[in-house]
């Protein structure tokens, strides 16, 4: 049971907080670095891909399909599907996908997350 003086000290234990540094960052000029097991996006080897379409069949979300790259298919993935489990990278036999600690994935509209052999292979 509560007594009356402690109930009257209870709000003026907040004040401490009125002196340390606040728990926010400001965002994007600070932030934390990703943890290191973090599955960011996808890193794409063309000259590893030999275009079998192993990412695209075990993707549980359908994100991943083959397009024509060059003189071969390579995966586009659509990051709005992706759940990031990591399985096409698991799966491809190259190690031409890997997955990245890349945490930063945003923009204004959905051609953004569309990210073909090209935007793929390369770091942002």
């Amino acid at each position: 049971m509560k007594t009356m003086t402690s109930s009257f000290f209870e709000p003026l234990k907040l004040l401490k907080n009125l002196f340390k540094k606040p728990m926010t960052l400001i965002f994007p000029m600070e932030s934390l670095p990703p943890l290191e097991y973090y599955r960011g996006r996808q890193l794409l080897d063309p000259e590893k891909c030999v275009g079998c379409g192993m990412c695209s069949r075990v993707c549980p979300n359908d994100a991943i399909k083959m397009v024509e790259y060059g003189e071969k298919k390579c995966p586009e993935i659509l990051m709005g599907k992706c759940c990031f489990c990591g399985l096409c990278a698991e799966n491809c036999p190259t190690k031409a996908l890997e997955m990245t600690g890349d945490i930063f994935i945003a923009g204004y509209d959905k051609t953004f997350a569309v990210y073909d052999p090209e935007k793929l292979s390369h770091r942002e």
